[in-house]
């Protein structure tokens, strides 16, 4: 199959000023003369009292916290396509030489697993295959299973669409039809399901969810909420 791949690409400051002033003591001669005598008598002396002195304290330092590198975004699809690349592997239109079989890739309200939108793939079917993704670089790190829910209308023993999901390193050469794990098809069941993939890549990698054709028809299938886990 000729392979067709596109891809494409998806700090507040606070400052805190400390101001302080220091305020001056006036002393005044307080001295007398005693009305018997004509001397002077010694003016009361102020015992001086060390003035309080302000504790320093330390400004507390954040902690620092274990954020991945480039985490995952938009799993659910709410800010549409944000964050993600469509990617295709698709054949030769048979009624179009020198064209790929048609494809869509957009986010539908209509259906949804978490939140209000998910994603809608189309592919012809007309040549008996095709596979059509989105992905995303994100950091793998501890990262044990990937995750994602699909929806099908009635469970049938047709396989249609099959679920095509992959975590790992990024190819040099972008994603394939091949690099993909195909082993759910999208209607063995009912409503949504979640399917989900061991994950053995650590580090910065590349995930992708997405369907694949194996029937000469063409469908849509929807998935949504996407999990690293």
């Amino acid at each position: 199959m000729k392979r067709r791949t596109f891809l494409a690409t998806t700090g507040s400051l606070a400052t805190l000023a400390v101001a302080g002033c220091l305020d001056g003591d006036e002393t005044a001669d307080d001295s007398t003369t005693d009305p018997d005598t004509g001397s002077p008598t010694d003016s009361p002396t102020d015992t001086p009292t060390d003035s309080p002195t302000d504790t320093p304290t330390e400004r507390p330092t954040d902690t620092p916290t274990d954020t991945p590198s480039r985490p995952l975004r938009n799993a659910s699809f709410e800010s549409g396509l944000e964050g993600w690349t469509v990617g295709k592997d698709l054949p030769e239109d048979p009624n179009n030489s020198g064209e790929p079989v048609d494809s869509d890739v957009r986010t539908t309200t209509e259906l949804s697993a978490d939140g209000e939108t998910a994603l809608a793939i189309e592919i012809d079917g007309s040549a008996d295959d095709g596979t059509v993704w989105v992905q995303q670089e994100v950091d793998l790190t501890d990262v044990e299973a990937l995750s994602v829910a699909g929806y099908s209308d009635q469970e049938s023993f047709n396989e249609i669409l099959q679920v095509a999901t992959y975590a790992g390193p990024i190819p040099e050469d972008g994603l394939a039809e091949a690099d993909f794990d195909r082993s759910n098809q999208l209607a063995d069941h009912e409503g949504w399901k979640t399917y989900e993939y061991p994950v053995e890549h650590d580090g910065e990698g590349l995930i992708a969810v997405g369907l694949n054709i194996v029937w000469e028809t063409t469908a849509v299938g929807v998935l949504d909420d996407v999990r690293l886990e």
